[in-house]
């Protein structure tokens, strides 16, 4: 919420650009679109769609939906509406969307149009920032002009935070007087998160995300063979100690290939099922994070529960 006020005290344009499907918290205008149905899609480019009942006309006329991973399509619609938008949007890999990753290309095209339009590019890296020492931008080498993140920063405790140049951190600059974007909270600053996210932070250093993401793959690749070895169609998507698990065999890329059909939904929710009850506690979508107090056994029990979980799904079938 807070970055895309930013964007439009920076810019003081209205409209806001977002991927179809992503999810960015509870605001009303970067929930829309959040979870359209097929016949809500639109046949050539995204529609925006309330998530919310009552969510106001206004708030969809002021959010462009686009594309997640269609290049061409996204900086198109970009360009049409440019000289009303105030930021463009994007998780580097969306959970609500998939968990797919972003192509290195889509990400760059991004950052060129929003420079040509005089957008602002925001990074929600909420979850992103745990996939490397850098975050997600580190990774694709994109230069942001806002970031959000949170849960990790705060070290278990809530949190969320939003970064920037100092150019476009000036709208909350009160030195000279009123703010251009007043920030203020109950929970701002909060000590004990603070003093949990530093400590949090100093022991992710580099050795560690390294670590993460040897766990990540191995639990991947596991995981992939056991699909293959149970004869059940599924993959696994995702970096670093991130993953999620689809009941498909198609490429997942964008939330309308990661949209499952009524029988994976079906064999999704047998296998969440059989793996908590074989000890393994994963979302109800398919989600698992890995995290630096796993060890290697660890590793193993969460393929072997897997495995065993597969077993049951197969026997479904």
């Amino acid at each position: 919420m807070m970055a895309l006020k930013t964007a439009r005290a920076h810019t003081g344009r209205p409209k806001i650009a977002k991927c179809e499907g992503a999810y960015h918290g509870s605001y009303d205008y970067a929930e829309v679109s959040l979870d359209p149905t097929p016949e809500a899609w639109g046949r050539n480019t995204p529609v925006s769609v309330a998530y919310a009942r009552g969510t106001p006309d206004n708030v969809l006329a002021d959010v462009l939906t686009i594309p997640f991973n269609d290049t061409e399509a996204a900086v198109s619609l970009i360009r049409e509406h440019g000289r009303e938008l105030a930021c463009v949007l994007v998780d580097p890999m969306p959970n609500r969307a998939g968990l797919a990753p972003a192509d290195r290309s889509y990400l760059e095209a991004l950052r060129k149009v929003t420079r040509e339009v005089g957008a602002l590019l925001i990074f929600d890296e909420v979850i992103t920032f745990r996939v490397g020492y850098r975050g997600a931008q580190g990774l694709w080498n994109i230069e942001t002009d806002l970031t959000t993140l949170g849960k990790i920063i705060g070290g278990g405790f809530p949190v969320g935070a939003v970064c920037g140049r100092k150019e476009f951190m000036a709208v909350f600059d009160p030195r000279p007087g009123k703010p251009a974007l007043p920030h203020g909270g109950t929970f701002s600053a909060n000590p004990v998160t603070m003093r949990a996210g530093i400590a949090a932070m100093e022991l992710l250093d580099e050795p560690a995300f390294a670590r993460l993401d040897a766990m990540g793959a191995a639990v991947r690749a596991g995981i992939d063979a056991a699909f293959r070895r149970h004869n059940v169609p599924g993959r696994t998507v995702g970096l670093g100690s991130l993953l999620k698990i689809h009941f498909t065999d198609r490429p997942i890329r964008d939330y309308r290939s990661a949209y499952p059909t009524a029988e994976e939904t079906a064999r999704q929710s047998v296998f969440s099922r059989a793996l908590l009850n074989l000890g393994v506690l994963a979302a109800g979508n398919g989600l698992m994070a890995l995290s630096t107090p796993m060890t290697d056994a660890d590793i193993d029990a969460i393929i072997e529960a897997v495995s065993g979980a597969l077993g049951e799904v197969s026997a479904s079938l």
